[in-house]
């Protein structure tokens, strides 16, 4: 799964894209089935916004976090959307048929 960027008031830049392509290609193991991935950064005054947004069979996971380093909102928006996808994944192997 590639993710596609949108980079809004900032310079698109290598070193952000390919750090958070390393992050989101970690998350394939939680995915049953990617189908996309959206990642928007954005700079609006002093604050450095990351929105990422997962979709994976029939099911959306959007995560957006700011802070004053775009990498750090990057890692912290990453971290965030894991902990959606493994509850996500917890509740499909727990799930017992009757």
């Amino acid at each position: 799964m590639e993710p596609t960027f949108t980079f809004r008031n900032l310079d698109a830049s290598e070193s952000l894209k390919e750090h958070t392509r390393q992050k989101i290609l970690k998350l394939d193991k939680y995915l049953l089935k990617p189908i996309a991935a959206h990642v928007i950064l954005s700079i609006d005054r002093h604050e450095h916004k990351a929105e990422i947004t997962l979709v994976d069979m029939g099911h959306e996971y959007v995560s957006i976090e700011r802070s004053t380093d775009m990498m750090a909102s990057i890692d912290s928006a990453v971290h965030k959307i894991e902990s959606q996808l493994r509850k996500a994944k917890d509740k499909i192997k727990n799930h017992h048929k009757p």
